[in-house]
């Protein structure tokens, strides 16, 4: 992910990932403490997909996921002065 932009697509892989080792939490208390062998999976995924692609494009800062999501439907400022714009 070279270009100048971040895609929609990105985030909403990260979300999907933030969900599913939410879900691996609630299994792993309710259910069967196997299920943390898959939060495990899930946290190492989103933190190594997130600290690749999830970040500004000018400075390489990494910016949280909620401030990457509201940038989809309004411009976000980086503090290097560039705005970060999200393509859907």
């Amino acid at each position: 992910m070279n270009d100048k932009n971040i895609s929609a697509k990105s985030i909403y892989i990260a979300w999907v990932l933030a969900l599913l080792a939410t879900a691996s939490v609630v299994l792993a208390l309710t259910i069967s403490h196997w299920f943390f062998i898959a939060l495990i999976l899930f946290v190492i995924w989103y933190e190594v997909f997130t600290s690749k692609v999830l970040r500004c494009p000018n400075c390489n800062r990494a910016y949280s996921l909620i401030k990457l999501t509201s940038a989809i439907n309004y411009p976000y400022q980086c503090n290097c002065g560039h705005s970060i714009s999200v393509h859907k």
